[in-house]
């Protein structure tokens, strides 16, 4: 093959995967592909997902479920996916590497939980002191709770064996002796607690009060070139948040488990139900403005955790989505 031939053929596959790696358009609308985790902290992608994709005028969204941080991250460095509800230390780390990202509005509040070793004699900070505590990223909004949770029991992340373990396997990991205790989003503490695998021994939210975790991230490029489409996206999400809140008050979260258990989650609606009812004010999904003295939290307790630098929030947050639906009448379905 001659190397003008060469040529011609790596231009083309360039060309194609230009084309892959970039939102589509297809009947006006804009195609973007939005990653996620099996946790109850990312309900609001899939009940606007549910609600309202079919009748989006400008955007189509194509979820994508992934296992473990790292292979989302992947997908967003790759450009696989455009878009992903991601853990905000984790985020920030990225915006400090140059990953060209912004943050739009927040997944959720609180909702994790620290779940120990059932028959344990673990009842404080300062009782996991010598203990292997799994923890799903080392970049994880979870590390930086953990650290700050032992420091009140005199100790920190250095007196405890941190393990990074996808949060799907975490509760087979306690049940064959690998830790003593974890630190994840639900329905998975609720789930070891419920099969006597585990016990809550602190909710985040008992922490921490009102805390950031998981924010939505879009590429920068996207953010500049589909404003329109990605308010409209922006408005099912506060609305899908307030409806899983309301749900969950008047109903037992019947409806966002009937909603999302099978066809986005591999939980039964019984599991989903737990993870959002033990207790009802454990994870709440009204207030997803993205406020920079919120994130400057999650940075203050990040640092001494050493899990990232400082960041510029003021560079990494766009808050103009969420102040647009307040200030405006939403889109209606």
């Amino acid at each position: 093959m001659s190397m003008k031939t060469l040529i011609k053929y790596f231009t083309v596959i360039a060309l194609l995967l230009s084309i892959l790696m970039k939102p589509t358009l297809a009947d006006g609308k804009v195609h973007l592909r939005v990653g996620y985790l099996p946790i109850l902290d990312h309900l609001t992608l899939l009940v606007s997902h549910a609600q309202d994709n079919c009748s989006f005028q400008r955007v189509n969204i194509q979820p994508k479920m992934f296992k473990a941080w790292r292979e989302m991250v992947g997908a967003l460095r790759a450009g696989v996916i455009d878009a992903a509800f991601i853990l905000s230390p984790l985020a920030m780390d990225l915006f400090n590497k140059g990953v060209a990202i912004k943050t739009i509005i927040l997944a959720h509040r609180d909702g994790s939980a620290i779940t120990v070793k059932t028959g344990s004699n673990i009842s404080s900070a300062a009782d996991l002191n010598g203990k292997a505590i799994a923890i799903p990223d080392r970049k994880a909004t979870h590390t930086a709770l953990l650290n700050h949770y032992l420091t009140g029991g005199g100790i920190s992340l250095q007196d405890v064996t941190t393990k990074v373990i996808a949060p799907p396997n975490m509760i087979k990991a306690m049940k064959l002796g690998r830790i003593d205790a974890f630190i994840v989003a639900e329905p998975f503490g609720a789930k070891a607690q419920h099969d006597n695998v585990g016990k809550i021994l602190v909710l985040t939210k008992e922490i921490i009060d009102n805390h950031v975790e998981c924010i939505v991230v879009v590429n920068q490029d996207v953010i500049k070139n589909n404003r329109t489409a990605l308010q409209e996206w922006v408005d099912s999400l506060i609305r899908a948040g307030k409806w899983i809140d309301k749900d969950k008050l008047e109903n037992g979260s019947k409806q966002v488990a009937k909603i999302t258990a099978k066809r986005y989650f591999p939980h039964s609606e019984a599991t989903i139900i737990r993870g959002l009812q033990t207790p009802s004010n454990r994870i709440s999904f009204s207030d997803l403005n993205p406020v920079l003295d919120d994130f400057q939290i999650i940075v203050d307790i990040s640092l001494p955790a050493g899990i990232i630098e400082p960041v510029n929030l003021k560079a990494f947050i766009d808050a103009s989505f969420f102040r647009k639906h307040v200030l405006e009448k939403p889109l209606t379905n």
